[in-house]
């Protein structure tokens, strides 16, 4: 909301000037009680400030591990009512990327789930969403992504319980797509997991006045999604060492047959950009095998 907020008042963000969230905002999104909205945001302050990521970036020819907050500081306003926000300076350049992505329209459709794991796997499948398909997600990977400690749900069984199933039951249900997953196993072992998904033909619309040029849109936000998960893929090719580049492109090389093997005989001679967009989703499934 405070991304959406500085695009549409035409703030901007950077990491000095705080952002402002509304408890009428948060009201409207999710339709909660205002005593509901005051503490949800409260304890968002208190949640957000202890969270932090960590990122690998190339330095020369050695890697350095990185570890930031989200942001760098943020606080409640009782007697307004609403969040002082400001993010973190190592983030605000790929905020800035990516801010185009966040709009009411998807802030809509995780509004009503209750399950954070459902969100994270909405937002993952989203990033396919031109294609409808995601590539083999191994085990621990999908786990890191959806946000499972290594302590929680270590049986299978209560992972796509308690995780899974009913993440994929709330997407079906309170968003604009339909998703199913497919599981892969080496042997009896379930190994990683695979997801399709299609668009439901009446999905919620907060703009219903756009709907009659609704079709140009939707083609502008398939392919910003796809340009950010090409730019995903390109990053994580580069932060790999030579030989683990060679070694992907091998791969990808091996599995293509007749004329698409052709062609990525051939664009490998040109740039790295269009080879990963070309071919990102058989770069990505090789890499993940590394």
């Amino acid at each position: 909301m405070a991304i959406v907020e500085a695009r549409e008042s035409g703030k901007g963000i950077d990491a000095n000037s705080p952002l402002i969230v509304h408890s009428d905002t948060y009201i409207n999104q999710f339709g909660v009680a205002k005593h509901t909205a005051y503490q949800a945001l409260k304890d968002a302050c208190k949640d957000l400030f202890t969270r932090q990521f960590s990122y690998q970036e190339q330095r020369g020819k050695g890697t350095i591990n990185i570890t930031s907050r989200w942001v760098s500081q943020i606080g409640y306003v009782d007697n307004k009512g609403l969040v002082e926000i400001i993010f973190a300076p190592v983030i605000i350049p790929l905020i800035t990327q990516l801010e185009k992505q966040f709009t009411k329209y998807d802030i809509e459709q995780i509004s009503e789930l209750s399950s954070a794991y459902a969100v994270r796997l909405y937002e993952l499948l989203i990033c396919w969403r031109s294609i409808g398909k995601t590539p083999i997600i191994e085990l621990t990977e999908f786990r890191k992504r959806i946000g499972v400690l290594d302590t929680e749900y270590k049986l299978m069984a209560q992972l796509k319980e308690r995780v899974l199933n009913l993440a994929i039951q709330q997407i079906n249900e309170h968003t604009d797509i339909i998703a199913n997953y497919e599981q892969h196993k080496a042997g009896r072992t379930i190994t990683g997991f695979s997801f399709t998904f299609t668009q439901k033909k009446q999905a919620k619309d907060v703009t219903p006045k756009a709907k009659k040029s609704a079709a140009k849109p939707k083609t502008t936000k398939q392919e910003e999604q796809l340009d950010w998960m090409t730019a995903d893929i390109l990053d994580r090719f580069i932060g790999l060492s030579s030989a683990n580049q060679k070694t992907v492109l091998g791969k990808v090389e091996t599995s293509l047959k007749g004329a698409k093997q052709a062609r990525f005989k051939a664009a490998k001679g040109g740039s790295m950009k269009q080879l990963i967009t070309e071919f990102s989703l058989d770069i990505n499934e090789a890499m993940m095998t590394l």
